[in-house]
């Protein structure tokens, strides 16, 4: 299959009710609102996006078949490749320019596929929809064809980027047109992207405390340190361990409860009642602290590092150990060889779920796989970016 050919519908029903039965198990669906329903391809969906099952809690109340637009990396796994060239998928490269990804998009159109979109770029870690991406406006002015809002509340309750398993509980969607199509041709590109941001915006904390649902889980707070990895009674980094519903501090044993609300609780201090909140503090936390060069020396972690050419399969180079400086990342491996990059050659910089941290050189694709389950790429990628900001403004002031 292809973009150009739908796959059957026979067989879409008979994966998605597999797909259903198991689901259903976990989940309840609650419908709100549903805007496909009679419209006719194509069009185009986009969507808050939560947890890896977004595309299929879409198309499960969706008649016809998508052709999402899915992360470049995932077309280098050969039986993934597989899956996603039979559904249509739309190959993207996360956050770098890629004019190939617009060309099949409009041969979606062209062959009358529903086409769908996450312009977050990523699952958010949080439950707070990310800023979405300006170019996804463009792209709606370019297509004028119907655009339908997908509003996923509950998702991550149900399963946190972060998070270890299901939570058993509630997700509710919507199915909201937000334009027909010629509509779009007049609207300047910033109007689009200001209602996009609105039909798309979700804080799941604000949406729980008017719907106070329980999701259930016997490790609810498992491997919450790959979100928060400073500690607000200490301040140190790296320092924080999950085990059950409890997150607590290695270091000065700070420690709080994680409910099945998905809200903190704790018998003594109470810096933060929400993850969202406690992962603000921690981006202003390390927007202020000084990081030195002994400070970046002795935060490292165990990995493995792969390569990939020309979209071949990964390959792995080596095994070792990760570390940072003011402007390089390093992996040194066990047998003493040593991979450096600077972070100006490091484009399209990203995590894929929550372990792997993907970057491009050149069209080289790298990819860091963190040995450590409980390690954080999230930590990692935020300490580059802000290194990079940092090096950024010396620039600019020199």
């Amino acid at each position: 299959m292809s973009i150009e050919k739908k796959p059957n519908k026979w067989v879409k029903r008979l994966l998605l009710s597999a797909i259903r039965l198991h689901l259903h198990r976990i989940t309840k669906f609650q419908v709100t609102q549903n805007d496909t329903k009679d419209l006719k391809p194509p069009y185009l969906i986009v969507s808050n996006h939560v947890n890896n099952w977004d595309p299929l809690y879409i198309n499960l109340f969706v008649d016809e078949p998508i052709a999402f637009v899915a992360g470049e990396p995932l077309f280098r796994n050969p039986l993934l490749k597989k899956i996603l060239n039979y559904t249509g998928a739309i190959r993207k490269t996360k956050f770098k320019n890629d004019t190939s990804t617009i060309r099949n998009v409009l041969k979606a159109k062209k062959h009358n596929r529903v086409i769908g979109l996450f312009p977050e770029g990523g699952r958010n870690w949080d439950g707070v929809t990310e800023p979405i991406i300006y170019s996804t406006a463009k792209l709606v002015k370019l297509l004028k064809i119907p655009v339908v809002a997908v509003q996923i509340k509950g998702g991550y309750l149900t399963h946190p980027r972060w998070g270890h398993g299901d939570r058993k509980g509630i997700i509710e969607l919507s199915f909201n047109k937000i334009w027909d199509g010629v509509d779009v041709v007049n609207l300047p590109v910033s109007t689009i992207h200001d209602q996009l941001t609105e039909s798309l915006f979700h804080d799941e904390m604000d949406w729980q405390r008017e719907k106070g649902y329980s999701y259930h889980s016997k490790h609810i707070a498992h491997y919450l340190e790959r979100l928060l990895y400073t500690c607000p009674s200490c301040h140190t980094i790296g320092n924080m361990w999950s085990y059950h519903d409890k997150f607590q501090c290695h270091n000065c044993d700070y420690q709080v409860q994680l409910t099945e609300h998905g809200y903190f609780h704790s018998g003594d201090t109470l810096y933060f009642d929400t993850p969202f909140k406690w992962k603000q503090w921690q981006q202003q936390h390390l927007d202020q602290l000084s990081l030195t060069t002994d400070t970046l020396t002795a935060i490292q972690e165990q990995v493995e590092f792969y390569q990939s050419i020309e979209q071949q399969p990964l390959r792995k180079l080596m095994k070792g150990t990760i570390r940072l400086d003011k402007e390089h990342i390093h992996i040194y491996s066990t047998d003493g060889n040593l991979k450096s990059f600077s972070f100006e050659d490091m484009e399209g910089l990203n995590i894929l779920f929550h372990h792997k941290l993907d970057f491009f050189v050149s069209d080289t694709l790298f990819r860091i796989t963190f040995t450590n389950s409980r390690a954080s790429a999230y930590m990692w990628i935020q300490l580059i970016q802000h290194l990079k900001a940092r090096l950024a403004i010396k620039e600019q002031s020199s």
